[in-house]
């Protein structure tokens, strides 16, 4: 019975094993094959900022504003976290208070950590927004810069030179 306990347990692992090792793609072969080129990138400064605040600010190489934007958005998790974990202590005494004045006192403190989550709430999606914001302006910023008046002189085949100029807008 114990070899059959035990394989009844390594068989949801084994499954789960069975599907990443078919869902990943196929690694090639050394020297074998044509190799294609690597995609220039998978997300956007603007995508990662989207997903993870400062996280595209540091894809961006501005690491200061990246962590800042980070840990203030980490902060106002882990504060949301705590006052909705001591909100729900304070419902669950408030249910069982056997006095008016427990549960009176219980229920305000109740409000206080649900206000205060509210409010990390706010600031949280407050950081959000303004990471937006900055990584918008940087990458307008960088497009400014990449839409230039180019100037090239080239030389040709018979040893003649030309001068191109381009604008891109």
């Amino acid at each position: 019975m114990r070899p059959a306990r035990h394989l009844r347990k390594s068989k949801p692992c084994l499954v789960l094993c069975l599907l990443l090792f078919f869902s990943l793609p196929p690694l090639p072969a050394a020297g074998f094959g044509e190799e294609k080129p690597a995609p220039d990138r998978l997300l956007g400064s603007l995508e990662k900022s989207l997903i993870i605040p400062g996280w595209g600010q540091l894809a961006e190489k501005r690491y200061v504003e990246g962590i800042v934007f980070l840990s203030a958005e980490i902060f106002c998790l882990v504060k949301i976290m705590a006052n909705d974990r001591r909100a729900n202590e304070n419902y669950g005494l408030y249910k069982q208070a056997s006095s008016m004045e427990d549960a009176v006192r219980y229920r305000q403190l109740t409000e206080r950590y649900d206000t205060r989550r509210n409010q990390f709430m706010l600031a949280a999606a407050a950081v959000w927004a303004v990471n937006l914001v900055d990584i918008y302006l940087i990458a307008i910023n960088r497009a400014k810069k990449e839409r230039a008046l180019e100037l090239k002189v080239e030389r040709g085949e018979n040893k003649t030179i030309s001068l191109a100029i381009a604008y891109r807008f």
